[in-house]
């Protein structure tokens, strides 16, 4: 990469390392056999509006759910661990630390998000449910873009979201 700024470079080897990771772990999601963790949420979320899960469905009156694989909260922390071990800082230790935290926070949030989901699309309609489901999903990976850059910036004791390259 000759005659690119070594800043250009760190940034490309960063991205490389990100969508790899991203990729091996979001084939893991879909891939792997992850039913406990699908009908875990659906009872959980059943419960909590008042309807019925078998398996992964969730029915309520006339309405039908499904949690998938997708729905289990593991895509953000999927983004968040890509983001983590792309970087260069801060130290193995500490990046597996920060997983750690960030699952035992994205994990309840998913279950916030889901919830909502479900009681906008039975309370609303299929439509505004499902607008919330994708408006959510985007606010979420800004959350995590946003808290994992601050967290991280004073984990690793830098100031430019350079050094972390």
């Amino acid at each position: 990469m000759a005659g690119i700024p070594e800043f250009k470079k760190k940034s490309i080897v960063f991205l490389v390392k990100f969508f790899v990771i991203y990729a091996i772990l979001q084939f893991l999601i879909l891939a792997l056999p992850l039913e406990f963790f699908e009908n875990g949420i659906a009872e959980i979320e059943a419960v909590a509006i008042g309807a019925s899960a078998e398996g992964n469905l969730i029915e309520l009156n006339s309405h039908s759910f499904q949690i998938v694989p997708n729905c289990t909260g593991l895509v953000g922390i999927s983004v968040l661990a890509s983001i983590i071990f792309g970087l260069r800082r801060p130290k193995l230790k500490k990046k597996i630390g920060l997983l750690a935290v960030g699952a035992a926070i994205l994990f309840p949030l998913n279950l916030l998000r889901v919830y909502f989901v479900l009681w906008a699309s039975i309370s609303f309609s299929l439509d505004i449910g499902e607008t919330l489901h994708i408006a959510t999903w985007f606010l979420s990976a800004g959350a995590i873009l946003v808290i994992w850059y601050y967290a991280t910036k004073r984990i690793a004791k830098v100031k430019e979201f350079s050094e972390l390259l």
